[in-house]
């Protein structure tokens, strides 16, 4: 008499296999849960950052003695630049520099959330006076003071989506620009866009000053969104430097890229 042998699993071996299926499995779960959870958080993080960034130009544009650089100046912007985050900028003198130098601390926090901040900026503001450079200098105050620029990326031949924001309550007006530049062999500068409307055109070497065709007048208190583009001829590397020159003849600082 033969006996037949089934092929199967037995019970034990059941319950090593699912054991071990599990001992698999959980790690790889929440190493998925955790990589869910990090998308939203790297775009907030991306987020806070360039808004910290955008009022840290509008810091670097203020004077020592403006009201929201005072000492002890403390305030939270909801919803800052219309997105669902708040911004609190506070001021504090620096102990042993005889109130010539404050510290100012720009945090960003998801809306309505006022601990752990996404991301924390520190800047010092000093109440020093600078002669002319030794190049003659660029010319400081008057309507430069109110231009903010931030954004802006390069993209092959174009530098793109520079936004500029006009602070004060008074219009002001760019009328020209010195840009230094470096890309492919003998690149130049070919157009300047503003406002939808092209300002410049014509071939600028890198280090030029360029006097616009048509000045870009900024309403007070108004951005600008995505508005600067510089065109190319060949694929662009960087923009070590670009200044903004103003209708009252003062200059802005120098913005790379």
């Amino acid at each position: 008499m033969r006996v037949r042998h089934k092929l199967g699993f037995t019970m034990i071996e059941l319950i090593i296999a699912i054991v071990l299926l599990g001992i698999t499995m959980i790690p790889l779960g929440l190493m998925s849960i955790e990589f869910v959870k990090a998308i939203p958080y790297s775009r907030d993080l991306g987020i806070a950052q360039e808004l910290a960034k955008t009022e840290m130009a509008k810091i670097n544009n203020l004077s020592y003695s403006d009201s929201t650089l005072d000492d002890g100046y403390d305030n939270t912007a909801s919803n800052y630049e219309g997105y669902l985050y708040d911004l609190r900028r506070t001021v504090n003198y620096v102990s042993g520099w005889n109130n010539n130098l404050k510290e100012v601390q720009v945090r960003v926090y998801p809306s309505g959330v006022t601990v752990n901040p996404l991301t924390n900026l520190l800047a010092y503001v000093a109440d020093v006076s600078f002669g002319a450079g030794s190049s003659g200098g660029a010319v400081a105050g008057g309507e430069a003071d109110s231009l903010v620029v931030f954004g802006g990326s390069i993209s092959g031949s174009d530098l793109q989506n520079i936004t500029l924001e006009n602070t004060s309550s008074d219009p002001i007006t760019i009328t020209g620009v010195r840009i230094s530049f470096s890309g492919g062999g003998g690149i130049k500068l070919n157009t300047i866009t503003m406002d939808s409307t092209e300002r410049w055109s014509g071939t600028a070497s890198s280090g030029t000053t360029i006097t616009l065709d048509t000045s870009f007048a900024l309403s007070g208190s108004t951005t600008y969104s995505n508005t600067g583009f510089f065109s190319f001829s060949k694929s662009l590397s960087s923009v070590s430097s670009l200044v903004f020159i103003m209708g009252d003849a003062s200059e802005t600082e120098s913005y790379p890229w």
